[in-house]
């Protein structure tokens, strides 16, 4: 989805150059020198989503070298490729790659033609989570295919929403469970196979652990379900619920959730009430990508959410 696509809203600003004189970078991964390789032909348009927990910058680039020192002074930031080739430090980084830093480093790029890529900023370190367990530098991770698309949809999802969005309470709502979506994806590539495996002799304190979480998780009812929150409740990490999920039901917390999610809709859905829609039901539960989450409710109980709402209602 090209940047070109998107438009401005309350919520979603865009900034657009047709002239390198004009041109003026952003420094939501810190600042540096742009030489064009083709000043002729020079394009730039970025898109900028704040939110709760950082900036999200979208951005097509141009043809150039960069000099810069990039990075995040406090928390952690990370480049996510869309349509992206580029030489960076050294390193070929492509569509498969993500780039993390910690700390601002000294950075030497080369875009040999225009780049589509994400640029974040998260405002935490993200080591609760069990993300890129180094304290200072640039380090890439490479994902598989799948995983890497669905995390790209993701963002671009987002994006659409913010632009399509002219309520800022409306995307307010919707901020966290976006979020808890990205970072679920996140999760899959950020934390390393070492903090998945379970330690021999911990299958007891793990199993403990998840059956705690199912018990915050049932008397929370049919509200939202967010990692961090749950983490906090039960005075853990979210590192260490990923641990247990994965060991006790081979499951990343991330899926773990969804999956509660799932079942906390479907048995909204099927005692609802003559007012309740699918679109309000998914909402209440932080669903907020319709598409997906239907995809996901028949995966899991082969229909559809609105054949369960007609079969409640038939009853």
């Amino acid at each position: 989805m090209p940047v070109r696509w998107l438009k401005p809203s309350r919520i979603l600003s865009i900034e657009r150059f047709n002239d390198f004189e004009e041109f003026r970078p952003n420094d939501v991964l810190g600042g540096g020198k742009s030489t064009p390789l083709d000043e002729r032909n020079f394009s730039f348009s970025r898109a900028i989503l704040p939110l709760q927990d950082g900036l999200f910058v979208m951005q097509r680039s141009f043809a150039r070298c960069v000099d810069a020192n990039m990075g995040a002074a406090h928390g952690i930031g990370m480049v996510i490729p869309i349509a992206f080739h580029a030489i960076v430090n050294g390193c070929e980084m492509d569509n498969s790659m993500i780039g993390v830093t910690r700390g601002k480093i000294p950075t030497q790029g080369r875009e040999q033609h225009p780049n589509t890529y994400l640029m974040l900023r998260f405002n935490s370190d993200m080591r609760h989570r069990g993300w890129a367990d180094f304290d200072m530098g640039l380090a890439f991770y490479r994902m598989k295919a799948e995983p890497m698309q669905r995390l790209r949809h993701a963002f671009l999802d987002m994006f659409c929403v913010a632009s399509g969005c002219g309520d800022v309470r409306q995307f307010e709502a919707l901020n966290r469970p976006i979020q808890e979506t990205l970072l679920g994806g996140l999760d899959t590539v950020l934390v390393p196979d070492s903090v998945r495996r379970a330690r021999p002799g911990s299958f007891d304190k793990h199993r403990e652990l998840v059956a705690r979480l199912d018990e915050q998780v049932d008397l929370l009812g049919s509200v939202p379900l967010y990692s961090d929150d749950l983490a906090a409740a039960l005075d853990v990490s979210v590192r260490t619920l990923q641990t247990a999920t994965q060991a006790v039901h081979g499951l990343s917390l991330h899926q773990y959730l969804r999956l509660k999610r799932l079942w906390a809709t479907r048995k909204l859905l099927l005692t609802a009430n003559a007012g309740l829609s699918v679109k309000a039901a998914a909402l209440a539960n932080g669903f907020w990508h319709m598409g997906d989450f239907a995809k996901g409710y028949k995966a899991t109980f082969g229909e559809m959410p609105s054949e369960t709402l007609t079969q409640s209602r038939s009853r």
